[in-house]
């Protein structure tokens, strides 16, 4: 077995993990050491530890999803080309094709969807990305741990103050999405679901309020900014997932979610169903459907695609505030 400092060298996923996990760990180490701020590196390693069956678990999930849907579109395409069916053979066309033996039309699939999953796991590894899911927030934390050390160096161009604070701001949605990621591994429970999401929201606050000041002091905002992510890292690691940051650094209320992070939440999704919507009618065209048919039917599914990538990702409350807003656009009400 390897732990987090020491990996296998037999496993090369592990060594490429964790010679990325100690390339920002060391990157942050340097930034907290020059500004004289603590930093539990071994918990950090531990929490970033490779996590050897999340990619084959994802993989064989994707692979049995190809397989079927491969399987019940041959066994649809053959039933649909014969005399009397929607593909009936013509002069032109003969649908040899379709009716070509199983492993000839499954095995390239397979061979080319081993080679995709064989190219993201070494990416995934080589990134250090192969972690439990609420540990994830820590390398944006790091990261923003050892670019506030940077920024507080005297000398240092305000360019490097304007990065900081994009930054920052890129920071509200991985502490949203940890939140959400935490209280569905703690059972899924209203209560704990929403101390979670208050909590973090306050936090993304505090940063929020921290890298205001960059404009005007940005030396002591750095300071102030990287004292931040070393505790929220800190308490990350450890596994304080409701205390983050201690009560007395938080703001009395959270800010408010910006437009911006609506806006992308709902572009994903449609871009997300309207590929979804678009590959099934593609696979569904060749059995001679109406266009009659088909087009209310991409329409409606759209729709639905969009609601049920929202729930699934933000929840049913999200989904629906974020689709009516669609629909104030529309009406020329102002979204809810």
């Amino acid at each position: 077995m390897s732990t987090a400092d020491q990996p296998s060298w037999r496993h090369p996923m592990l060594w490429l993990h964790h010679r990325d996990v100690e390339r920002r760990v060391k990157a942050a180490q340097t930034g907290a050491t020059e500004l004289g701020l603590e930093l539990d590196a071994d918990a950090i390693r531990s929490a970033l530890a490779y996590e050897q069956g999340l990619l084959p678990v994802m993989a064989f999930k994707i692979a049995a999803g190809v397989n079927v849907f491969m399987v019940a579109l041959i066994a649809g395409n053959r039933g649909a080309c014969r005399p009397g069916g929607y593909l009936e053979p013509t002069p032109t066309g003969d649908c040899r094709g379709v009716w070509a033996s199983w492993p000839d039309q499954l095995v390239p699939v397979n061979v080319l969807m081993a080679i995709m999953i064989a190219i993201v796991w070494v990416k995934s590894a080589s990134e250090g990305w192969s972690i439990p899911r609420c540990s994830k927030p820590i390398y944006p934390l790091l990261s923003l741990l050892a670019v506030s050390a940077t920024v507080a160096r005297p000398a240092t161009r305000y360019t490097e103050a304007i990065k900081l604070s994009q930054q920052v701001s890129r920071l509200g949605l991985p502490l949203r999405t940890f939140a959400a990621n935490a209280a569905s591994d703690f059972g899924n429970r209203r209560a704990l679901r929403r101390e979670l999401a208050s909590h973090l929201n306050r936090v993304d606050a505090a940063f929020v309020e921290a890298a205001d000041g960059l404009a005007g002091d940005r030396t002591a905002a750095a300071r102030r900014l990287a004292e931040l992510a070393a505790l929220a890292t800190n308490n990350i690691a450890a596994g304080r997932f409701t205390a983050v940051l201690a009560a007395e650094t938080l703001p009395e209320k959270a800010s408010l979610e910006p437009d911006r992070l609506d806006g992308r939440r709902l572009a994903t999704a449609c871009l997300w169903a309207a590929a979804i919507v678009i590959l099934a009618f593609l696979a569904l065209s060749p059995l001679g459907a109406p266009v009659e048919l088909l087009v209310p039917l991409a329409v409606v599914a759209f729709l639905i695609l969009i609601y049920t990538l929202l729930a699934f990702r933000y929840g049913l409350s999200e989904a629906t505030r974020l689709t009516r807003s669609i629909g104030g656009f529309f009406s020329g009400s102002p979204p809810l």
